[in-house]
């Protein structure tokens, strides 16, 4: 088994991997594979059943290698968040959320502790977005967190 320390270093392995096979097959600039050369060449049923699965897979790698290329981000800000003039939640330096913007959130959530053999609350950083319902802004998957006062950290 590995730790945390070697499993991060796969990880990064994984995203340059990634990079190599989005990049080789033109899917970041195409949004699908007719930038290979031989595209124009596909004529069979399973070249084309291929092609087809290809850029379903190709679709879902890139996200993950997004994924893994936010946490070699440097973090810009850790701030708490409060309503500003124009009703929408900010950082101390002014970073805003509004409806689709992602966002990486400190929430508390109990976790067992192996050491004292018991049940704990712990912070976890944790990213989702940002979206609004009947004017009220929400975490997609955490509805009940609420935006003022929580500690966010900005990225860039």
């Amino acid at each position: 088994m590995a730790d945390l320390k070697a499993l991060s270093g796969e990880m990064a392995k994984l995203k340059r991997q990634l990079e190599t096979v989005l990049y080789i097959s033109g899917y970041r600039d195409y949004d699908d594979l007719s930038g290979l050369d031989d595209y124009k060449q596909i004529k069979t049923a399973d070249e084309r059943q291929k092609l087809e699965e290809y850029r379903n897979i190709l679709y879902k790698l890139d996200e993950v290698q997004g994924n893994l290329a936010y946490y070699d981000k440097s973090v810009k800000e850790v701030s708490r968040l409060h309503m500003n003039a124009s009703g929408r939640y900010e950082t101390d330096k002014g970073h805003c959320y509004t409806s689709g913007s992602g966002i990486e959130f400190l929430r508390t959530e109990e976790v067992y502790n192996y050491d004292t053999d018991e049940w704990e609350n712990a912070g976890i950083w944790t990213c989702s977005r940002v979206e609004s319902r009947n004017g009220e802004y929400y975490i997609v998957g955490y509805p009940d967190v609420g935006f003022s006062g929580l500690k966010v950290r900005v990225r860039g």
